[in-house]
């Protein structure tokens, strides 16, 4: 092998070291072919999960039941009014009979026979139906309740309910925005790897050719032929890894926004100053930066402990609701119609009759008492899963803090291990080329310049995965502290 040809290796390994960085942050262009921003794509696949994904159809359903059982609750303090026709047909039944002649045919005789005279004829037995063979009855009801303890309360929980399904949803949507956010760190991670790996299997391909030359040049023995093609087939092992983990990663982020598996991915471009940028957003978003304050942030902004205060909220409202069972019931009810054979409207047909009606419950089987102690349990069951998830919320904060200073801390020195890896390797790649390292030593170095661009990507992404699991800990999203006005 000629020294022209050892030179033009080296310039083509420098050349394919050059192609690390720019596999590492893959560049993305929208339709005006300029540059596309990490925030817009990101921002834009988040809307659309938020527009699209399943669990938060699930969410609003729960949302507009809750809301139609509020405005039932409502409704129980309007009076109801209602239309009530009848009309019936008759055919037996019970018989009434009256002995009216045998209780006054004797007296009748009696009187004839001192009168001497006929004056009192004689009557018969009389006999009518129960039942007549045509009615009707048509009325409108009107009932106010004038008190009833069970309508405050009940109303009270369905608007506690109501505002924990939008909680819930709030704290779903929350979820979805931060796992959507990861999910295309990954993805944008795995097509980073891909393409270090790519550009490793050239470099290393080339390097399998330049010791086969040389062996066929009788420059070097067969086995450096060897090690150079296990190096080579150890790096398309690892590539075809590296393509699959592309895939799964892109299913999953079309699973969060509902669309096909294999729906293409918007590419950016990322880089240190990206991370850095974002952070600053998010901090901006977050709205302080003293590390003492972010437990406090968080327990004000996560839509998680709204939820479980609306849930405590219901809880109290049912303990109202079971302690009403024990006081009377008042209502007015007024009916207003026409009844007898015909419609009429006559004197002797229409009618009005208005009542007050008092209901008071004395005796249930014990059934009144076990619901107030169950509407207890449940407000004390409320309020350890509030207190629960406060300290879980506490701890999230701690770890995902914890986590970020780590991955941004991490970034410069990142960095520089792959310029060192890099000026070492350019320095083994003349070396070999001179005959003055063995090839196990050209492997190794070519190893730690991979290992190091694999380890920036990987921390890069770690690093804005971790922003977003900080402003979810902190409730600090742009869905998650979004308020719904009370309906």
């Amino acid at each position: 092998m000629s020294r022209t040809s050892t030179r033009d290796y080296a310039g083509r390994a420098i050349a394919v070291l050059a192609l690390f960085a720019a596999w590492a942050a893959p560049a993305a262009t929208g339709p005006d072919g300029e540059d596309r921003p990490i925030e817009g794509a990101v921002d834009e696949l988040v809307q659309d999960a938020l527009g699209a994904n399943l669990q938060i159809d699930v969410a609003a359903a729960e949302v507009s039941e809750r809301l139609a059982a509020l405005d039932q609750a409502r409704a129980r303090y309007l009076p109801v009014l209602d239309l009530n026709a009848r009309y019936s047909a008759a055919d037996g039944g019970r018989v009434i009979s009256i002995p009216v002649g045998d209780l006054l045919n004797p007296v009748y005789v009696t009187l004839n026979q001192l009168t001497g005279q006929q004056r009192f004829p004689s009557i018969q037995n009389q006999s009518f139906s129960l039942l007549r063979p045509r009615e009707q009855e048509t009325k409108l009801s009107l009932t106010q309740p004038l008190y009833d303890a069970r309508i405050t309360p009940a109303r009270a929980a369905s608007t506690a309910q109501y505002e924990g399904a939008l909680a819930a949803r709030a704290a779903l949507a929350a979820r979805i925005e931060r796992d959507m956010r990861t999910a295309y760190y990954r993805w944008l991670e795995a097509g980073a790897r891909l393409g270090i790996l790519d550009a490793t299997q050239e470099l290393a391909g080339a390097n399998r050719r330049v010791n086969q030359s040389l062996y066929d040049n009788g420059k070097i023995t067969r086995d450096l032929v060897y090690r150079a093609e296990a190096d080579l087939l150890e790096v398309e092992q690892s590539r075809l890894a590296a393509s699959n983990g592309v895939r799964i990663a892109q299913s999953y982020v079309n699973l969060l926004r509902n669309a096909r598996f294999d729906t293409p991915l918007p590419h950016v471009r990322v880089d240190d100053d990206d991370v850095g940028r974002l952070r600053d957003a998010a901090l901006g978003r977050i709205g302080l930066l003293q590390r003492e304050a972010l437990a406090a942030t968080a327990l004000e902004r996560r839509a998680e402990l709204r939820e479980f205060d609306a849930a405590a909220a219901a809880a109290a409202a049912g303990e109202r609701l079971a302690r009403a069972a024990f006081k009377p019931q008042f209502a007015l009810a007024v009916d207003a119609g026409t009844q007898g054979v015909g419609y009429g409207l006559g004197a002797d047909d229409r009618y009005v009759l208005a009542s007050v009606v008092m209901r008071f419950n004395l005796f249930a089987g014990g059934a009144d008492r076990a619901g107030l102690a169950a509407a207890h349990a449940a407000g004390r069951e409320a309020r350890a899963n509030r207190a629960l998830a406060e300290s879980r919320i506490r701890l999230e904060v701690e770890q995902a803090a914890d986590d970020l200073d780590v991955a941004l801390g991490s970034l410069a020195t990142a960095a520089r291990r792959v310029d060192a890896a890099q000026g070492a390797f350019r320095i083994a790649a003349r070396k070999r080329d001179l005959g003055q390292i063995n090839q196990a030593e050209f492997i190794d170095a070519r190893r730690v310049v991979t290992d190091a661009e694999l380890n920036r990507n990987v921390t890069r992404f770690t690093a804005l995965a971790d922003l977003a699991e900080l402003e979810y800990a902190l409730g600090a999203g742009r869905r998650s502290s979004t308020r719904e006005p009370p309906p």
